[in-house]
């Protein structure tokens, strides 16, 4: 009987030690996730502006004018996200944003899509402040709308939406310090369920 006593009490503190050491592994892990998102954490911000192409579409080949501009959306988009606009881009800048980004830098901030079934082109342009954003979408739409008839003479006319402003842009924080700690929390409950046991089987049974 005493053995047996012994023996629970033994098998319950070896239990509770291994649920201080995964709980523990869990929480510093949880702890180390959470410190490196806040670490790495970035806010980017989007502006959009839209751009559209018309022509008079009259007469018995309305319908086929209609589609073959639709059809031209991905060319658009391409020519929205060309070096030949973000260069025009960059002139029309104010001179403190333009010391700040090259024509390299604008294109790939650039991200144009024509939306299906319209001639609307949809021009995105992340940047690293609100302000940046909206004017350098802003300045590439402009920059687009002379430089598409030039690459496509048939376009017809270029109408863009209202302007972007500071306000208008939406800000995205990366990377979630939420799913960080949750993913550093479940890295830490595995190895401590992994020490807990080795600990056990080392001192226990060797």
């Amino acid at each position: 009987m005493q053995n047996t006593k012994i023996s629970l009490k033994n098998i319950s503190r070896i239990v509770w030690h291994n649920i201080i050491i995964i709980v523990i592994a869990t929480l510093l892990f949880g702890l180390a996730g959470g410190l490196y998102a806040r670490h790495k954490r970035h806010t980017d911000f989007t502006s959009t502006r839209n751009l559209m192409t018309s022509s008079s579409y009259r007469g018995a080949a309305a319908n086929e004018e209609v589609q073959a501009n639709i059809n031209l959306g991905d060319t658009y988009a391409k020519i929205v996200e060309s070096k030949d606009v973000a260069r025009a881009a960059r002139q029309k800048l104010p001179k403190s944003i333009r010391k700040e980004y090259s024509a390299k830098q604008i294109s790939s901030m650039v991200n144009a899509h024509p939306i299906a079934q319209t001639t609307i082109v949809k021009i995105n342009v992340k940047a690293d402040t609100a302000k940046a954003s909206a004017q350098i979408v802003n300045a590439v739409t402009e920059a687009a709308a002379k430089q598409i008839p030039k690459k496509v003479p048939s376009a017809g006319k270029i109408s863009l939406f209202a302007k972007e402003t500071a306000n208008d842009a939406q800000s995205v924080t990366t990377p979630s310090t939420k799913k960080f700690v949750l993913i550093g929390a479940a890295v830490g409950f595995l190895l401590g369920m992994v020490l807990a046991f080795s600990v056990t089987t080392w001192t226990k049974l060797i």
